[in-house]
């Protein structure tokens, strides 16, 4: 059993067809007898790294159940672990066998150290025969492809950071022959907590960006399904692409207020100022690229648009200019029924005329903003509960199949402007967050512009309102335009933002754990190892939500 349990750790680690026989008569290195060394084979190895790892992370799982767990989207749905997840009172992230409909840790973890697995592997058997890569057409890419290879290590390094409590930190360096003749306690000390974890990302990441600045190359877009699907970027691009997921990283890795008011903000915004100038994508292929988040967070199968997910009132409701969000919200979740809101001033929501192109074909009862819509139709069985109805639906994106066949948002602009103003404020410089926050507030929002007094106004008419029904200081409009301006575009920035901001919902699970599946072939017949988060009473759970306090440290006006 335990020799079982730890040739399933060494293909975990190992990228290599040989792991689907466990009955092997030679374990050691057995990737270097199956994968052939020649330059082909290794760059295909590496230059898919990033369609692997954008399938996963946006995909539906796992960004439709943190989505949900973050109040962003709901759900009636059992799909992906999101419903479960998002009712309240919350429980406990299920860590057993899983099912169809388990939570998204499953399905997460594996793919993403498959990735890092075969980028190990290609750069292990590039170094060991000091081998130049070469493409089809016979161009050397083995700088590029070294480049590309740290920068897509780091990304699923760092998100296994931003998701799990714990995991392996391992790169090419790893001696593959050592590791098959490891004890499994020394394949246990491999996992590392996330913070450890994180750092591993961010060696990796600024490798990509030591190579990337010292070299000048360009990565073709003829084959969309390799390198940055779809579009050609060169090394200075990259550079910038790398400095915005170093910033990224080093936010959302946070899983309480005081963890991210400990964030070094100034080399965050150092990094944001180095970072992508337009918003970084990659291009759909049906079938090979694509991101279901964003098809189930816009989805209209027949007349009822987003019949999958709805946008959360928790979203939307400060833009409420009546009484009934913060009624809605003082209601017990069981109780709370779909409304529709009083005089809406944020055209992102409601009252575009003419309506944008990806409203068309909405029903004629619904009404349209830029990005959302409302439409007054059930459309969750109430058995599931209707604290997760909405009457509001969400199109920024396109609907039909632009999740699969156009361009399609990794990061935008608006949200590493807005993080930046974040970083503005907690190092009390709000004078200088106020452009980026009206950047988008005002022309997309069609809203008057925020000064360092916050919303203007007099409530009830004002945008963003408090739950005492006053007008919103800059920080509450700093995170409601965070959380529309970032809406659809991913499913983890909501969850990692709320978390850190003390916007979770009571008992939910700040973090995911080990999968396990996984823990049995760590623990092998101890039970007793299996763990979870969340829930009443469980570790690493949300304690309640407080909307409505300053990080520490920030002076600001009307900041309690």
């Amino acid at each position: 059993m335990r020799r079982t349990a730890k040739l399933m750790l060494v293909c975990l680690l190992v990228a290599t067809a040989a792991c689907e026989d466990l009955d092997v008569t030679n374990p050691n290195n057995p990737s270097l007898v199956t994968v052939q060394a020649n330059s082909q084979d290794l760059l295909s190895l590496i230059n898919n790294g990033l369609l692997q790892w954008f399938d996963r992370s946006n995909g539906t799982r796992p960004g439709i159940a943190m989505s949900c767990m973050a109040d962003e989207f709901s759900t009636g749905f059992l799909d992906f672990g999101g419903q479960y997840l998002s009712t309240e009172p919350r429980d406990a992230i299920d860590n057993g066998i899983p099912t169809g409909n388990a939570p998204p840790h499953h399905e997460t973890w594996p793919d993403y150290y498959a990735n890092i697995a075969a980028l190990n592997t290609a750069l292990k058997l590039q170094k060991d025969g000091d081998l130049v890569l070469r493409d089809a057409a016979g161009d050397d890419m083995t700088t590029p492809a070294l480049a590309y290879a740290k920068f897509v290590q780091g990304l699923n390094h760092g998100y296994i950071a931003l998701m799990f409590d714990k995991g392996y930190v391992h790169s090419e360096s790893l001696d593959l022959e050592a590791l098959a003749d490891a004890t499994l306690e020394e394949l246990l000390d491999l996992i590392r907590p996330y913070g450890e974890v994180l750092d591993t990302a961010l060696a990796e990441l600024n490798a990509s960006l030591q190579i990337a600045n010292s070299a000048s190359f360009t990565y073709p877009a003829s084959v969309p399904t390799t390198w940055f699907l779809g579009y050609s970027r060169t090394s200075q691009e990259l550079a910038r692409i790398v400095h915005t997921y170093i910033a990224r990283l080093m936010v959302y890795v946070a899983r309480s207020p005081a963890e991210r008011a400990a964030v070094d903000w100034n080399a965050v915004i150092a990094h944001i100022d180095q970072g992508i100038t337009e918003d970084f994508e990659v291009m759909g292929v049906t079938g090979f690229v694509d991101s279901y988040f964003k098809q189930r967070a816009a989805r209209q199968r027949t007349t009822r648009p987003s019949d999958f997910m709805r946008v959360d009132y928790r979203v939307v409701g400060p833009a409420d200019q009546g009484p009934d969000f913060i009624e809605w919200y003082a209601l017990p979740w069981a109780d709370r029924n779909p409304f529709q809101m009083t005089d809406v001033q944020d055209r992102r929501i409601d009252g575009m005329d003419p309506a944008p192109a990806t409203c068309a074909g909405v029903p004629d009862n619904a009404s349209c903003g830029l990005y959302m819509g409302y439409h007054p139709e059930n459309i969750f069985k109430v058995g599931r509960g209707t604290g997760q109805r909405s009457y509001y639906f969400y199109h920024r994106w396109g609907r039909g199949t632009s999740w699969e066949s156009g361009p399609l948002k990794a990061v935008n602009i608006a949200e590493m402007d807005l993080i930046k103003a974040e970083g503005l404020i907690r190092l009390n410089r709000a004078d200088e967050a106020i452009p980026l926050i009206n950047k988008y507030r005002v022309t997309n929002g069609q809203l008057p512009p925020v000064d360092i007094n916050g919303a203007p106004g007099t409530a009830p008419n004002c945008t963003p309102r408090r739950m005492d029904g006053t007008c919103g200081n800059l920080w509450d409009a700093l995170c409601y335009e965070k959380r529309i301006e970032t809406l659809g575009l991913e499913g983890g920035p909501a969850y990692y933002d709320a978390r850190a901001w003390g916007f979770l919902a009571e008992y939910t699970a700040v973090e995911f754990p080990i999968p396990r599946l996984e823990l049995e072939l760590l623990y092998p017949g101890d039970q007793g190892a299996i763990y979870s988060f969340g829930g009443p009473g469980g570790e690493s759970a949300a304690p309640p939500p407080n909307f409505e306090v300053c990080p520490a440290g920030v002076t600001l006006p009307g900041c309690p």
